[in-house]
């Protein structure tokens, strides 16, 4: 069978946000097999294709100039056309899928443009009309089970993010914890691999998901998501959550999470929130979230 390829590396968050075009193209080419290339981990949210490991040895020759290996050729031999979310300032990819590839390649930068404040979702589909491919759908979805209430926490906070930059100040995350606790609610502290890395201590509950798949699930059995600007936060969207995300240098039109009942906080200086501000916009938002 003839596939349909999309490469899309990046972290969690590059992912979640880009499952808006992975459904269009899945739907208009229905009857092809759609494959996915990219971190094998993140790419679990996303069960309707086949997945390949983007650090398989065989798309090496995909980055550099020179004669392309018959196993890589042997890898592209049923795809029907190809697009690449990827930096390419010399055309290096793009030469190699076209003689690789006999139909369509589309290579598109999934950077935000300079000087835009358009939503990045909306950035990421815009090649798809370049292939007459019409939008379902600008809002990220992962289809997740969702745990009971009483497996999942009411309230999940995420104290982390792929930039310390981006994050508001982890002892502010441990007195919200404790205000939301005094108040009957049940929170826990996500703990990821980058909290382990950076020592995350917490006399609150933790919960560790093994995968993102568990942490999808989890999610979606929560009243709430709490966090900075990362990726759990766009999962959390995703499968249906209301979040409340602080944003600090990144820009919340860009990048924030979608969904209808998000909420943003944003300082220039992230530290610069106040614990009150948060406080009193989680409790608003609980007072509208269903119990499970």
């Amino acid at each position: 069978m003839n596939n349909i390829t999309i490469l899309r590396g990046g972290a969690i968050g590059d992912f979640v946000l880009t499952l808006p075009a992975i459904d269009a193209i899945r739907k208009a080419f229905a009857t092809e097999e759609l494959r996915l290339i990219g971190n094998p981990a993140i790419l679990a949210l996303y069960g309707n294709a086949t997945h390949l490991n983007h650090d398989d040895p065989r798309l090496i020759a995909l980055h550099r100039d020179g004669p392309i290996p018959a196993t890589t050729r042997a890898l592209f031999a049923d795809c029907e056309r190809a697009l690449a979310y990827a930096v390419d300032p010399h055309g290096q990819l793009q030469r190699q899928l076209a003689q690789l590839i006999a139909g369509p390649v589309l290579l598109w930068d999934p950077r935000p443009p300079v000087g835009t404040d358009d939503h990045i979702v909306d950035h990421l589909l815009q090649p798809l009309a370049q292939w007459g491919i019409p939008i379902c759908n600008r809002a990220p979805h992962i289809a997740a089970d969702k745990y009971s209430a009483d497996a999942s926490p009411e309230i999940i906070i995420h104290p982390g993010s792929g930039s310390p930059t981006k994050c508001w100040p982890e002892a502010q995350f441990a007195v919200l914890c404790s205000a939301l606790e005094r108040r009957g609610l049940r929170a826990a502290l996500l703990c990821g691999p980058v909290e382990i890395e950076r020592g995350l201590t917490s006399d609150h509950a933790t919960i560790c998901p093994p995968d993102l798949s568990t942490l999808a699930a989890l999610l979606a059995g929560a009243r709430l998501f709490i966090g900075n600007d990362s990726g759990p936060g766009h999962i959390a969207a995703a499968v249906g959550t209301p979040t409340l995300s602080l944003f600090g240098p990144t820009d919340p039109r860009i990048w924030s999470p979608r969904h209808p009942r998000g909420r943003i906080l944003h300082m220039p200086n992230i530290a610069d929130i106040p614990l009150a501000a948060v406080v009193d916009v989680a409790l608003q938002m609980l007072e509208e979230a269903p119990r499970g």
